[in-house]
């Protein structure tokens, strides 16, 4: 059973660190183009966490890494760090800048991250809705409490 999920682990991590391009679809005329520029945006880009739940990520003494998250349009796939973990796991957006997380998956290594990491992988899975204004990505819980934010950052 370990080799199974290992070897499933390291699949993920194989498969979500492949770099991927967006093909750019032209609008329908029943598409909102505005919602379709901000979904072009947020997937592909590497996001670079910043704030958890408002407070500012200062990680400058720890040995972790800076948490980040990218989402892939072939696949419907996010991958990412959170830290000291890499995952992997799917997404699904809905209407109104709606989304949801999915068979979220991560490695185990030991971290001492003062759990960073996991309060980080318990908002993904708690997001519903994100925005994304100024080059900033915001999700927030159903109830529209801040969870997670984000800076695209160039590769």
């Amino acid at each position: 059973m370990k080799y199974v999920l290992s070897l499933s682990l390291l699949c993920c991590l194989i498969f979500f660190s492949c770099k991927t391009q967006v093909v750019p679809q032209p609008p329908t005329e029943t598409t909102n183009t505005t919602d379709k520029k901000v979904e072009a945006h947020l997937v592909g880009a590497k996001w670079m966490l910043t704030k958890l739940n408002g407070d500012v990520v200062n990680l400058s003494n720890t040995k972790l890494k800076q948490p980040f998250i990218r989402l892939t349009a072939k696949d419907n796939g996010v991958g990412g760090n959170g830290g000291c973990n890499a995952f992997g796991g799917t997404f699904k957006l809905k209407n109104n800048q709606n989304i949801e997380f999915s068979e979220m998956l991560a490695t185990m290594m030991y971290c001492d991250d003062s759990g960073i990491e996991s309060v980080f992988m318990s908002n993904l899975r708690k997001a519903s809705s994100y925005t994304i204004v100024n080059n900033e990505l915001t999700f927030k819980d159903e109830n529209g409490y801040v969870l997670s934010t984000f800076e695209s950052v160039a590769e």
